[in-house]
């Protein structure tokens, strides 16, 4: 699948691999979430895509450069840019600050597509 096309749990799983973490996609309910086993807490949710407070100590850690760009349209639409990464130089755009940070990370680590 085309990481630009990722979204909802199955980025939030990519991104917890990328980060190194063990992720599973759970149902219920009819919802779709990730979830990771914390080893203080046990398993708990992860969802990057739609938490600041989870993706940015990623954005910071991996030097990306983020900024807003106007649409034609008049929306506002993110940037997220590897800008520093000798080895990997992509840029994702997403109405989302957050899932377009998340689908650079997992480009960054596995390239421009995974396995579904």
């Amino acid at each position: 699948m085309n990481v630009a096309q990722l979204s909802g749990a199955q980025l939030d799983y990519w991104v917890a691999k990328a980060e190194g973490l063990l992720p599973e996609v759970r149902h219920a309910c009819g919802a779709d979430w990730c979830q990771i086993d914390v080893a203080s807490l046990g398993p708990v949710e992860y969802q990057p895509s739609g938490n600041l407070n989870i993706v940015a100590p990623i954005a910071v850690r991996q030097r990306y450069v983020t900024y807003p760009r106007l649409r034609d349209d008049g929306k506002i639409e993110w940037l997220a840019e590897a800008q520093l990464n000798a080895d990997f130089h992509g840029v994702f755009v997403d109405e989302s600050l957050m899932v377009a940070v998340c689908r650079l990370r997992v480009a960054e680590v596995f390239g421009y597509e995974v396995s579904d």
